[in-house]
């Protein structure tokens, strides 16, 4: 499933919180979802671009403003920038999907004609694990359903709220 884990408000927190697999995994899944959200709202078609998932709950909502798709937008530059970090990428070193969304003319996106303006908060793709925030949703979904992938490289470490949110019982999806 296409998804992005706010696991803050601050993006590059949350990136920082992400484990190794879904650094990569949030360049990827969100550029895609990125360049279809726009696409959907007018975007001149491209081979270029990727379409796909258009009917998933985080691309419909980011198709549904501009500032939606900014705030998720900024998050997988989040994720590309720990991308490099994690990784020892050159500075001047861009993931491809993030190329592809780097491509989009900005003039163009702006000038789209958005269902509605203003941000809302994301979709919790989260699960039984739901909350009256977002961010606490992800956060329970992570500390109880991604235990398996727990790893995360250099000087990164498991979030200090991981012990908060767990629930005994934990640890049911074992994909992604």
């Amino acid at each position: 499933m296409v998804d992005a884990f706010w696991l803050d408000r601050d993006v590059e927190q949350a990136a920082a919180w992400l484990v190794d697999r879904h650094v990569t995994s949030s360049v990827f899944e969100c550029s895609m979802v990125l360049t279809t959200a726009v696409q959907l709202n007018g975007y001149p078609e491209s081979d270029a671009l990727y379409f796909t998932h258009p009917d998933n709950p985080l691309t419909r909502w980011a198709a549904r403003s501009p500032d939606n798709w900014q705030y998720l937008r900024d998050y997988t530059e989040a994720a590309h920038e720990e991308w490099r970090y994690r990784w020892d990428h050159d500075p001047a070193d861009r993931h491809g999907c993030w190329a592809t969304v780097r491509s989009l003319d900005d003039r163009i996106v702006l000038d789209l004609e958005w269902p509605i303006e203003g941000r809302q908060g994301p979709p919790q793709l989260t699960g039984p694990w739901t909350g009256d925030d977002y961010v606490d949703a992800y956060r329970y979904y992570y500390a109880n359903e991604k235990r398996h992938l727990f790893e995360w490289s250099k000087d990164r470490s498991m979030p200090v709220w991981i012990p908060e949110y767990t629930v005994d019982g934990g640890g049911r999806d074992r994909d992604t």
